[in-house]
């Protein structure tokens, strides 16, 4: 989007449908909540004192299950997102005359 119209006020926010929009926000919301646990099990895994090679194989799993967990989230988001825009373009458009 550009900035111009953005600064203009002309861009338009993306409609969610009321039915959609809790979902979208559940599904952000729990994105975020992975990430911050993620990166704080890193910071811990990484303060540790253990063995090298468990901590390397420790972060590896972490790594893996984060991976796993983000992409399945990702793609639950896509699918919303889908269904908002095929809500979208199956609601008539009011035209002015």
């Amino acid at each position: 989007m550009p900035i111009q119209e953005i600064q203009e006020g002309r861009a338009e926010a993306p409609f969610y449908p009321d039915d959609l929009l809790p979902q979208l926000q559940q599904t952000l919301a729990t994105l975020a909540d992975l990430q911050l646990r993620y990166e704080i099990e890193r910071d811990y895994l990484e303060s540790w004192s253990g063995p090298q090679a468990a901590k390397d194989y420790l972060r590896a799993e972490l790594e893996q299950c984060h991976r796993a967990n983000r992409e399945r989230l990702v793609s639950c988001l896509e699918k919303l997102r889908r269904e908002a825009r095929n809500l979208e373009s199956a609601t008539p458009r009011r035209t002015d005359h």
